[in-house]
């Protein structure tokens, strides 16, 4: 598949974020609003946005915030993920971390594939994300209570 980087700015990030997330996103460490990050688009050969990630530099330490393949299987992740970590490379970045929760299996072995290594667990984390998103269920996927959440770190 053809296809190409395109920036993305704050209101397409915010769309996104909407309609996939809720807003804010909700790390370990800090909420994020889209105007806290900077992130890109993958488009294929039409222009039609495939997916989107988003990232947050403090120094040469940086979070990919989220990671949105808006089809599964086509290793649009993989291209998302291989082009963030260039630009924080570029950037200077020497550590990036990555937050999943419990029941995100796929994402687990997804950044484990691509180099990140798991760093610590968040007993109940997800409860506090749930205090300021009370819309956040009881269970994930496979029918896993949602709990927890899983840092990942990767160092270059």
């Amino acid at each position: 598949m053809d296809g190409r980087f395109v920036r993305a700015d704050t209101a397409d990030i915010e769309r996104i974020w909407r309609e996939r997330w809720g807003l804010p996103l909700i790390s370990v460490r800090r909420q994020y609003e889209p105007a806290d990050v900077e992130g890109m688009f993958y488009e294929d050969e039409w222009g039609t946005p495939q997916g989107l990630v988003t990232w947050h530099v403090d120094g040469d330490d940086a979070e990919i915030v989220s990671l949105d393949a808006f089809e599964q299987g086509r290793h649009i992740g993989g291209r998302l993920i291989d082009a963030a970590e260039n630009e924080l490379l570029a950037l200077g970045v020497k550590r990036v971390t990555i937050v999943t929760t419990n029941d995100n299996i796929r994402a687990l072995s997804f950044y484990v594939r691509h180099g990140y290594r798991l760093v610590a667990l968040h007993l109940d984390a997800v409860e506090a994300v749930r205090k300021v998103k009370p819309s956040v269920p009881l269970t994930g996927n496979h029918n896993l209570p949602l709990q927890d959440m899983l840092e990942l770190v990767k160092q270059f």
